[in-house]
């Protein structure tokens, strides 16, 4: 099967393409050699390849601390129509939507699918992918949308807060933390098993939320990280308000794939930790 790999410098595409490269012919264009907004381009790219399978995992916006550009969601959604516009019939789409669908700006416990458009987000990322979704439910056919809400592992930002914590922790140094919250993290290994999945198997459904049974908080992670060391790096706690819970219900998901088994938090930071660990020692 060839399969077009979108975004795959990006934190979910790099993994992706290093799971997927010894399964699969992935074709793995980046932003400046295919401009995925230039419908055109992504047309004559077509024309030259032999594609089965889209993987999107493009996309602009959502980086943390940044404000969005004013075309974020003109520039989201063109991508995902040009490369609906020019696959064959038979060719499925599996792209990712984010739990910033559901307006991140208010508390979400254990949001469900069909809640999507009945709030409108503040940003523009999380409204591209509100649309997008909603594309997905009614327009779009043969596509899935999976929507991450937090995803850790190797290769995530250094300022990613698992990575972030585990960095301090090895260095001996304190872990800040700005506000705790409640998160569902889902580990990358976790992620790569759920598009295997649905690459060999179509799913009924459209839209699904990929998170875990069990949610944690950033303290949490940061207790099981003095755990797995045996080092206790001070936990400091700036805001000691509790943010706004940010977490998705994973009904739809388990319905899909019963048998699915997540990877518990100690398990997944472990393997994280052991990663950076030689990573810095590597450097040394």
């Amino acid at each position: 099967m060839n399969i077009l790999l979108t975004g795959s410098g990006g934190f979910v595409g790099k993994n992706l393409k290093t799971y997927l490269e010894d399964k699969y012919a992935l074709l793995t264009p980046r932003s400046f050699e295919l401009d995925l907004t230039d419908k055109e381009a992504v047309s004559e790219y077509f024309s030259r390849h032999n594609i089965d399978l889209i993987i999107h995992c493009g996309t602009v916006g959502g980086a943390r601390g940044a404000e969005d550009k004013d075309t974020t969601v003109q520039d989201n959604i063109l991508m995902v129509e040009n490369l609906a516009a020019v696959r064959n019939k038979s060719v499925r789409i599996i792209l990712f939507g984010s739990g910033a669908m559901y307006c991140k700006s208010r508390h979400l416990e254990k949001i469900n699918e069909g809640e999507i458009g009945k709030v409108t987000p503040k940003d523009l990322y999380g409204q591209s992918k509100m649309l997008i979704a909603q594309k997905v439910q009614t327009e779009l056919k043969d596509a899935l949308c999976l929507n991450i809400f937090a995803c850790y592992g190797q290769s995530e930002h250094p300022t990613r807060f698992p990575t972030y914590a585990i960095s301090q922790n090895i260095n001996r140094k304190a872990i800040e933390i700005n506000q705790n919250v409640v998160f569902d993290y889902l580990f990358v290994e976790d992620m790569q098993r759920i598009v295997h999945h649905f690459i060999e198997n179509k799913s009924r459904e459209k839209v699904l939320n990929i998170t875990p049974k069990t949610s944690i908080s950033l303290v949490q992670i940061a207790q099981i990280v003095n755990e797995i060391n045996g080092f206790e790096s001070e936990i400091i706690i700036k805001n000691p308000n509790l943010n706004n819970e940010y977490t998705g219900c994973n009904k739809r998901l388990l319905k899909e794939m019963p048998h699915l088994k997540f990877t518990d938090y100690k398990t997944g930071l472990k393997r994280l930790y052991s990663h950076l660990l030689r990573s810095q020692q590597d450097c040394c």
